[in-house]
């Protein structure tokens, strides 16, 4: 894929999401590396092939990793002037808080990124927030939710807009691949910088990304390709069991001041799929941070399948079954 190729294609992702209009502000989350450093050029190429102007700013978080990493900051930053660019740059000692919050690097770093980076396009009055996870990514992505069994979900890959925090967060180069970004790159005569962890296969993504994934390639040359097309096939069935889920809560589910009250018989009528789904939204009405494990549907399956008086807890929740009549609500 030629340069022009590469524009057309990132430019028809936007456009199929009706993304980024006349006048946009976004702010780029930018690292440094070949795929951010290509975002950013490649979203300036689009303001030009669409006749138009984008107030774009550039946003680097230093997670205190690696010691090059206050030097890369310093790099960008001189590259951000030379474009005439505005740019933001924090700190945040991740090694410090994983350990002392016992969570791994890459979720806390994710954390204090997001929310940081939410929190300058707030304050600055960004309409976007754009970040450069391109279709490798997304094949890598997807592996990471099979190997984890995080079901139908997970299997979807990222979306184009993510609307998960206050300001949009969207993935431009989705439907191109690292192998075309690094083409672009060096025609374009673009430096970058190169992240020595990306090497590291202690970090589960580069294990899949150096091990897994080119073992997947002698199998099948365009595995990348197959994966990134499993994943929107099951964006879309998803979207169908959605609609069907909707229906069955409008149709089996009864909400009053005491709780939630759906019958054992009509559920009973409802496929698996479509009975797992309206577990999981019944209780998240009462509490939105409970994902119920695999452990927990099976006893609510139980409940269904019995005609029994039953009582099952899971934390704040209290689910109780007597004859037909199912009843969810919060324990006090």
């Amino acid at each position: 894929m030629n340069v022009k190729a590469l524009i057309r294609t990132v430019n028809h992702t936007l456009k199929l999401h009706n993304l980024f209009p006349e006048n946009s502000r976004i702010l780029v989350a930018c690292s440094g590396g070949p795929d951010s450093m290509a975002l950013l050029h490649l979203l300036q190429d689009i303001a030009t092939h669409r006749h138009t102007e984008y107030e774009l700013g550039v946003a680097i978080v230093d997670h205190c990793i690696r010691p090059e990493s206050k030097d890369e900051v310093l790099w960008l930053r001189n590259q951000v002037e030379i474009l005439g660019l505005p740019f933001y740059t924090a700190i945040f000692d991740v090694p410090k808080l994983s350990k002392e919050q016992k969570l791994s690097e890459e979720t806390i770093g994710r954390h204090v990124r997001y929310q940081w980076l939410t929190g300058i396009a707030q304050s600055e009055g960004y309409d976007y927030i754009a970040v450069a996870h391109h279709k490798d990514d997304q094949a890598e992505s997807i592996l990471a939710h099979l190997i984890r069994g995080t079901g139908l979900n997970g299997l979807t890959g990222m979306a184009v807009v993510s609307n998960d925090y206050t300001v949009p967060v969207v993935r431009p180069l989705l439907d191109v691949t690292k192998e075309e970004l690094l083409l672009y790159l060096k025609e374009k005569d673009i430096s970058y910088c190169i992240d020595s962890t990306n090497e590291d296969v202690r970090y589960q993504r580069n294990r899949i990304r150096h091990c897994i994934i080119p073992e997947l390639k002698a199998i099948n040359p365009i595995v990348i390709d197959a994966i990134v097309r499993l994943g929107a096939s099951v964006r879309e069935d998803i979207s169908l069991i959605s609609n069907l889920t909707d229906m069955a809560f409008d149709e089996l589910v009864t909400i009053s001041d005491e709780g939630a009250f759906i019958s054992r018989r009509g559920l009973r009528k409802k496929p698996l799929s479509i009975q797992r789904r309206l577990w999981q939204r019944l209780v998240s009405i009462f509490d939105p941070e409970i994902k119920l494990t695999t452990a927990h549907q099976e006893q609510l399956l139980d409940i269904v399948n019995t005609g029994e008086g039953k009582t099952f807890n899971i934390k704040s929740i209290k689910v109780s079954a007597q004859c037909d009549t199912i009843k969810v609500y919060c324990k006090h």
